[in-house]
């Protein structure tokens, strides 16, 4: 039986794809890229809570550990991606670098999903 920190997890998870889904359609749609970049961060806060200033410091590999739970790795990759995209649109394209290469180590970091 999951515990309330799994359902709290659990019910963040859905809350943050959800999230990751809207903004997507907005890009597509063409929002704003600093709008974007700005809501995206702001859910990769409500997904990383108070240990996102560390995280984001982390090395990839650490950082990873650190998130513990596949699909919280997972979200926050996409929504850098996404911020990515969006600095990219807006020209800036050392920014969309910067977070390119991030959202790519973390993925290269990030442990298999359970079975």
């Amino acid at each position: 039986m999951p515990g309330a920190r799994d359902d709290y997890l659990l019910r963040l998870i859905q809350q943050v794809a959800a999230t990751l889904r809207r903004l997507r359609e907005r890009v597509t749609d063409g929002a704003s890229a600093d709008e974007t970049v700005r809501e995206a961060g702001a859910a990769i806060g409500e997904l990383l809570g108070p240990q996102r200033s560390l995280m984001e410091m982390l090395d990839a590999k650490s950082a990873s550990a650190l998130a513990g739970d596949y699909e919280r790795l997972e979200l926050w990759v996409q929504l850098i991606r996404l911020q990515a995209d969006a600095a990219r649109a807006a020209n800036d394209v050392a920014r969309a670098d910067k977070l390119s290469a991030r959202a790519n180590a973390l993925d290269l970091a990030r442990p298999k999903p359970a079975a």
